[in-house]
């Protein structure tokens, strides 16, 4: 680790791991476009990064930028760890720090990086317009973690079967309407009850939206929308209805404007 790097900024705490000094050094420029108010630390392998959080606290790191393969401990070896130590700590695997944002070579890993709970995905070369929006969407992100601290969480009720539980409104990615049945699908788990689509919508409102007859989906977990089908950051992709596209853009647009001030 650059030492250096540590002087300065009392904002956000931003780690490199990458056995490519070139690509830390691209990253971190790129970051520093984009906000001052940050510290960055530059780790060149997995097994750095880890002394460190052995010494400190994997805590102390807002956003990660992991590459996957690494000679020793690799990026998902990492990424396992830190849902482990998420698991330990009583912690969501989603909404929790540090937001981890793979940078690797090979696409081809993209599915298994969000099956460790990857916050955003980054193909090299990097491409700077791609980074931006990847960075800009990992800063609201901190900040709405930050402001949540204080707020009491939202929940709903669920009923299954004789058993009433309560959700956090937070852990769910989206809620899928089977004929009379509704399922309320989260990052681990999945939860059918009896119900009707509609009054769900009615009761979660404030970022949620309706995008077929069959799908209402929290667009806090979006990862990427096209004309015909909606992907969530749990792999799922749904499908839109050509009528909702536009007022779902339109919605879409708003959320994440309002989740940046």
């Amino acid at each position: 680790m650059d030492d250096k790097t540590l002087t300065g900024g009392v904002g956000l705490n931003i780690a490199i791991c990458d056995d490519e000094e070139n690509i830390r050094a691209y990253i971190k420029k790129l970051i520093e476009r984009q906000t001052k108010d940050c510290r960055v630390m530059e780790f060149s392998s997995g097994d750095e990064l880890l002394r460190f959080w052995r010494e400190k606290d994997c805590g102390q790191i807002d956003i990660l930028f992991l590459d996957i393969s690494m000679d020793g401990v690799d990026g998902m070896e990492i990424a396992e760890q830190i849902r482990n130590w998420k698991a330990e700590r009583e912690e969501p695997l989603w909404g929790s720090l540090p937001l981890l944002i793979f940078v690797t070579g090979y696409p081809e890993y993209m599915p298994k990086a969000f099956s460790v709970n990857a916050f955003q995905y980054l193909v090299k070369p990097i491409d700077e317009k791609e980074f931006e929006n990847a960075f800009a969407q990992a800063l609201r992100e901190c900040r709405y973690l930050d402001t949540k601290k204080n707020v009491e969480p939202r929940e709903i009720l669920v009923r299954t079967g004789s058993i009433t539980r309560s959700v956090p409104v937070d852990d769910i990615y989206y809620i899928e309407s089977s004929n009379r049945k509704i399922i309320v699908v989260m990052q681990d788990e999945e939860v059918g009850c009896y119900g009707q689509i509609g009054g769900m919508e009615r009761e979660l409102q404030e970022g949620f939206f309706r995008i077929h007859r069959g799908y209402l989906i929290n667009m806090k977990y979006v990862e990427s929308y096209s004309r015909t089908e909606v992907r969530m950051k749990n792999g799922g992709r749904l499908l839109i209805s050509k009528y909702k596209y536009q007022d779902f853009v339109k919605a879409y647009l708003e959320y994440i404007s309002e989740e940046g001030k």
